[in-house]
């Protein structure tokens, strides 16, 4: 704005120069040194001027604007980047913690089956011991028992036998006496 009030009272301060350019008297040559060359000079500045102001200052300004967004988008797009390595390399962590908990688990499970197969086998064995124990026990019984019932009825045959034997040759003074001794030998177990 203050190049064109420049211009404007340059125009209205010079009315000669605006009309001695406009009539044509120049000398004849490639540059010309006379006012419209001084006009065109303050055209040209206030050109610049008012490109600089109007067109290169505001286009800076929008290209550093720019220029600052796209580094702040690279920066938060590194730290983006670093975050996400981060919390990759915690999840990775976090993975292999749980790998190692869960092998940790396993053998822990892995001990106590194997050592409830262990107790359960010694159970069984011991189960097992008992049950041989108390059939032998009940064998060794059954067997006592056996050899009592034979020895009685060995012993009510032989009597028979002997009665048979002895009543027919023996006095009554044998028969006591024989009694005595087989009821000597049945008591002392023979």
């Amino acid at each position: 704005m203050m190049a064109f009030l420049l211009v404007l009272a340059l125009l209205s301060a010079f009315p000669a120069l605006a009309a001695g350019g406009a009539k044509g008297e120049e000398p004849p040559g490639i540059i010309n040194l006379n006012m419209t060359l001084l006009i065109q000079v303050v055209n040209f500045l206030i050109l610049i001027v008012l490109l600089n102001r109007f067109l290169y200052k505001p286009l800076t300004k929008f290209l550093a604007m720019r220029a600052e967004g796209i580094r702040r988008s690279l920066e938060e797009a590194k730290a983006a980047r670093e975050a996400a390595a981060k919390a990759q390399q915690e999840y990775e962590g976090q993975i292999a913690a749980t790998r190692r908990e869960g092998a940790t688990l396993r053998e822990a499970a892995l001990r106590e089956v194997e050592e409830e197969r262990q107790r359960l086998l010694r159970a069984s064995r011991d189960e097992a011991t008992r049950l041989v124990a108390e059939a032998r026990v009940q064998i060794e019984q059954e067997v006592k028992r056996a050899k009592a019932e034979l020895r009685e009825e060995v012993v009510g045959l032989s009597l028979g036998v002997a009665e048979r034997l002895i009543s027919r040759s023996l006095t009554p003074d044998d028969h006591r006496r024989l009694a005595e001794e087989v009821a000597q030998e049945i008591g002392g177990g023979r």
